[in-house]
């Protein structure tokens, strides 16, 4: 079993939040605590050896400095609350953007380390009364839904002569779409129209207004009305309207699975931009047709959770 399992790990609630307790850090001394505790064991030597009682006074007290700097490295990262805020969803190829939010308290933490273990770290120094967010870059992950590792908070101050540290588990998890393909002609994609429709959807003749509906495109909003102050409200057209779009995992080029699903993500991003109304079936799942930001990430997501236990 890997050593790594057996360290004590601070883990956020369901919200993200955490504060670092007193048993959950670490401390060990750096390279510049070594060199200092060697020089003082020389210091130490010396005045044993010539029986100087400057000497042993200027070791001592050198030595009371180090362990003071043990106890206020510690206390530095003692009770420092922060928050996992997550990463929104990328496609395949793009570097995730983590978003950690520092909850300052009444006093001043300076030189906080954050950084997920193998990866880049970046400095804060957090003000008394302060909150700050900060982004945490992870680069090079595939397809599928994945957790960020353990965030490590460490600090070296205020002297550099020992390192503190503490390990806290984030739940939020990062989603990552296909990559987008080659563009391709889906089968129903031009050409098909529904005569006399009238429901709203269509684009030939104005026929009112409604309240605005999450998903709602933005081109369809009238935002001369949201001007005046009175409220968001969609337009409504009516006469043809488009047959909605059917994005089918049998119909996608592709030879094997995630060439197949690139196909897939390059069709609803060509369909979001064309403001046509799509659905989506695959193997394990099917989506109703529909538009909208949030119809637009539920297929993605869909895509990328294809063969996985979290679809």
């Amino acid at each position: 079993m890997a050593l790594s399992s057996f360290m004590r790990v601070e883990r956020a609630t369901s919200n993200g939040r955490v504060a670092i307790g007193g048993r959950r850090i670490y401390i060990l001394p750096t390279s510049y605590g070594l060199i200092y505790a060697a020089l003082l064991f020389l210091m130490l030597l010396g005045a044993v050896n010539y029986g100087n009682n400057p000497a042993h006074l200027l070791t001592f007290l050198l030595a009371a400095l180090g362990g003071n700097a043990i106890f206020l490295t510690w206390r530095n990262l003692r009770g420092l609350q922060l928050r996992c805020l997550g990463s929104a969803p990328v496609f395949a190829g793009q570097t995730a953007v983590f978003v950690v939010e520092l909850v300052g308290d009444d006093r001043e933490r300076p030189a906080i380390q954050l950084g997920f273990e193998g990866g880049k770290s970046l400095v804060v120094d957090l003000p008394p009364s302060a909150t700050t967010r900060r982004e945490l870059r992870i680069a090079d992950l595939p397809r599928g839904l994945h957790s960020p590792g353990r965030l490590v908070v460490s600090t070296q101050f205020p002297l550099g002569l020992f390192r503190a540290w503490c390990y806290v588990a984030c739940e939020q998890a990062v989603l990552v779409y296909p990559r987008p393909g080659e563009s391709w002609v889906a089968p129903g994609s031009e050409g098909a129209t529904l005569d006399g429709e009238s429901d709203g959807y269509g684009a030939e003749d104005f026929a009112g207004l409604r309240n605005y509906v999450a998903g709602d495109q933005p081109s369809r909003i009238d935002w001369k009305s949201f001007a005046r102050d009175r409220g968001l409200n969609t337009r409504l057209f009516s006469g043809q309207a488009p047959v909605p779009l059917w994005l089918d995992w049998q119909d996608a080029p592709g030879a094997d699975t995630e060439t197949r699903l690139s196909a897939l993500a390059r069709a609803i991003l060509d369909a979001e931009a064309g403001a046509r109304e799509y659905g989506l079936r695959m193997p394990q799942a099917a989506l109703d047709p529909d538009s909208g930001p949030a119809h637009r990430h539920q297929c993605l997501r869909l895509l990328a959770l294809q063969g996985q236990d979290h679809a």
